[in-house]
């Protein structure tokens, strides 16, 4: 009767080791799943994916472990069967079913640190890796600087083993584990102990937590990578006039704009020579514009206000709320998104514009041309890698621009350019290169022969067979001023003549 009864009690222990080792592999199935979703674009599944798989695994096994742990129960009491290892077991499994719960709940992953906390009694703190305490259990909130004191013992420890406990005072032990989203840490864990350091069931315990504040983040990942294209979704179909106008505010309103709200147009671009280089390399111009929309995201949500972003082109466009029609809220945000962009941009400084305010939704397509106008203006008129102008403060020629659709603009160009263009295209000349540079340096003649890198004899040989080309003089100052505004233009559709 002994025997059968150690028998059971051994083959309960098996059992329950396999349940919670079954957990682990579900958690790390779920994290590869997640971390695959991000690597395929334009995945919108990969969130409700993750999630679906998550709560069937759980209700799938838990039934069955409770029932384990209930039969397990009798077979601790045989003193032959090892007891330690049982209640370890037990508990081990019991905590995976509460964390996977709580993740099937979707809760804050700082729910996940302080549970743990309090069943291990061990204080807990999550660092981002600039060792900004992102969450802390409560009973390490009741430890005042343990932030600081632990991420100062953390840079101390370089090189020390993941998983162990390691001495940073003779009566304070501390765990660090290192949180991998795509092979990169991204978070860090952190446990405090007493001089003997932690148990086997509170390693197993902060390895699980581990692996969820893991799935934690790629589940985040997941829901922003949503979000953004919600939003950009919506600007695109505002800027080209999809959908009524009645079902365009409502989606608005669902990305948290007011309708009474006041509303502007910023567009940002990098310099001339950086758009001309990436022209070339398509997949340089995309990851340099998805670094950007992810830079302007970020400074636009520090702001807390609704946004919209799209790329469009050389332009990155964006939809934002302001406080109030003032120039100085614009100059602001201006100064804000232009930090961001050069950042992202580095080493070439961007050009950014904006808006009149906006009349509605409505008015959106107006607004565009607006901020490329200013856009336009403010590279004409600061230093050539860097500017930022408002539509409020422009007069003159970019104005007469103001509210013409891609067909009107297009016209100018074709009517101003046309024999020019279609001499290039025929004979491979840089006629249209060549005047375009003229007019970036102020029609100094000098100057556009060094920044073309050609003679200023040649230079003027050029502009002579331009000129009869198109059946203009560069001296006549209405010929100057339809010149510039076809130039302008063409930069306004998004492609600079030459």
């Amino acid at each position: 009767m002994a025997d059968r009864t150690r028998s059971s009690a051994r083959a309960e222990i098996l059992a329950l080791q396999d349940e919670v080792a079954r957990l682990n592999r579900v958690v790390e199935a779920l994290m590869d799943r997640a971390e695959a979703s991000l690597n395929v674009q334009d995945s919108d599944f990969g969130l409700f994916q993750t999630t679906i798989m998550l709560q069937d695994h759980v209700r799938l096994h838990t039934e069955a472990l409770e029932s384990a742990l209930d039969d397990a129960g009798g077979a601790a009491t045989d003193p032959s069967a090892s007891v330690l290892d049982m209640q370890t077991l037990r508990r081990t499994a019991a905590l995976q079913i509460q964390l996977l719960e709580l993740v099937v709940q979707q809760k804050d992953v700082g729910d996940l640190v302080d549970r743990v906390a309090s069943i291990l009694d061990l204080p807990i703190v999550l660092f981002d890796t600039r060792g900004r305490v992102v969450c802390l259990s409560q009973s390490a909130a009741r430890l005042p600087g343990i932030g600081d004191h632990l991420w100062t013992a953390r840079k101390a420890l370089r090189g020390a083993p993941q998983g162990e406990a390691v001495a940073v005072s003779p009566s304070e032990r501390v765990l660090y584990r290192d949180v991998l989203v795509m092979g990169r840490v991204e978070r860090v864990l952190a446990a405090v102990a007493g001089a003997q350091g932690t148990t086997k069931f509170a390693d197993a315990s902060l390895r699980l937590l581990q692996q969820l504040v893991t799935l934690d983040l790629l589940r985040g990942r997941d829901e922003l990578r949503m979000r953004r294209r919600l939003r950009r979704g919506l600007l695109h179909d505002i800027l080209a006039g999809d959908g009524r106008l009645d079902d365009l505010k409502v989606r608005l309103q669902a990305q948290g704009f007011d309708d009474e709200s006041v509303l502007r147009i910023v567009v940002v671009e990098p310099g001339n020579a950086e758009r001309r280089r990436d022209d070339a390399r398509p997949s340089a111009k995309e990851r340099r514009g998805a670094g950007l929309l992810r830079a302007l995201d970020t400074a636009l949500s520090e702001r807390r206000v609704p946004y919209l972003t799209s790329y469009q082109g050389p332009w990155a466009v964006i939809l934002t709320e302001l406080p109030d029609k003032s120039r100085a809220a614009a100059l602001t945000l201006l100064e804000s998104l232009q930090t961001a962009a050069a950042q992202a941009l580095a080493p070439v400084e961007p050009v950014v514009g904006c808006s009149a305010p906006l009349i509605g939704i409505a008015g959106a397509v107006r607004g565009l041309q607006q901020a490329k106008a200013a856009c336009i203006a403010a590279r004409r008129t600061s230093r050539p890698d860097a500017g930022a102008g408002l539509f409020d403060d422009l007069s003159g020629q970019l104005r007469l621009l103001d509210g013409l659709d891609a067909e009107a603009l297009g016209d100018i160009v074709q009517r101003t350019f046309a024999p020019l263009l279609d001499y290039d295209a025929h004979h491979r000349t840089a006629l249209c290169q060549t005047l375009r540079t003229l007019f970036e340096h102020g029609l100094a003649v000098q100057e556009t022969a060094d920044a073309l890198h050609i003679h200023r004899n040649t230079l003027q040989k050029r502009l002579t067979h331009a000129e009869r080309l198109l059946a203009i003089d560069l001296n006549d100052l209405d010929a100057v001023v339809d010149v510039r505004l076809g130039l302008h233009a063409a930069e306004l559709l998004g492609r600079p003549l030459g």
